[in-house]
Order: C-alpha cells, then structure tokens, then sequence
C-alpha cells in the first residue's frame, strides 16, 4: 500500500484573501509582490474571495487607481477560496476577521497560518483590525484604503519575510 503525502505549501508563499476578490485582496496581490520583487525574492502570491464568484475583473476604481500607479490590474480574474488552494500557500493574510472565521471553518488546522493583515502590521490600538472595503463608497474611501496598504505593506512584507526565513532555518535543521 503506497501513502501519497502531501507536498508542504513553499515557505515563501502568501495568499491574500477578501470577501469579492475584486478590490482589497487584488490590491495586496500586487502591492506585495511589487515589494518582493523589487528586493529580488520570489513568493508565490494570490488572493481569492471567501464569496467571490469565478472570472471577474477587478473593481474599475481600484483599476483605475492602479493605473495611474503604473500598475495594471487588466489580467486580474477573481477566484473563490476552496480549501485545495489554501494549502498551496503558506500565509494566508484576510483583511476581515469574519473572512478568517470562513476560511477555519474549512480547515481549522490552518489556524496557525491564517493572519488578519492589520493585526499583524498596525502596532497603534485599532477599534477593530479589519481592513476598510470601499466598494460602493467615494473615491476617498478608495484612497484612504490604498494609504493604509502604502503605510502598512512594507511592515507586512518584512514579518512574512521573518516568519518564512524562521520557517525555512526550522525546516533545514530538522534534515
């Protein structure tokens, strides 16, 4: 009788997971790999919705702000959470604490993995961690949202960095 086991998600993995897969999570796929790309590394990066359908394309104003960042978000198509994709990603990042509830209600042996974004990045009290969602709100809510990923993004790539690099001197002494 042969066992399949399963290959361990890579240490430098991250999925970002909103509700849509249309505005936040897209949003943090590309911000995080601009990041790590720029410093030379290479993650795997996704995101997904928790009640996103399949195939859509990005929110337009969040398109629209991308662009005028230089950034093009016209290949992006949206994809639900299932749980074979959680376990090709090593972090899960959400931006709600209901999409963590979701995703444990899949799997909750994942709960080591699975992290609110503002919980790990903001070190100053928040009323709550989640992250804003500006779909159907002003253009200034859209902005407000892109200025705390511009503030908060950098402090989230370097505890994934750390978090991947202890992983990684984890798994080499264990060989």
């Amino acid at each position: 009788m042969f066992l399949f086991h399963r290959k361990p998600p890579p240490p430098r993995s991250v999925l970002f997971v909103c509700t849509a897969n249309v505005t936040r999570s897209p949003v943090a796929e590309i911000l995080f790999r601009k990041l790590v790309g720029s410093a030379g590394e290479i993650w795997k990066v996704a995101s997904a919705g928790v009640n996103g359908a399949r195939g859509m394309g990005v929110n337009q104003v969040i398109s629209f702000i991308m662009f005028q960042r230089g950034l093009s978000m016209q290949h992006h198509r949206s994809q639900p959470v299932k749980r074979k994709l959680l376990t090709r990603y090593q972090w899960i990042v959400v931006m709600e604490e209901g999409h963590r509830l979701s995703i444990l209600e899949m799997d909750e042996n994942l709960k080591d993995r699975v992290f609110l974004f503002r919980e790990l990045t903001n070190t100053e009290p928040l009323d709550h961690h989640n992250m804003p969602d500006p779909t159907g709100r002003d253009v200034d809510d859209y902005r407000e949202l892109f200025n705390i990923f511009d503030a908060e993004m950098p402090v989230l790539v370097k505890i994934l960095r750390d978090k991947a690099y202890e992983f990684e001197m984890r798994d080499s002494n264990d060989d």
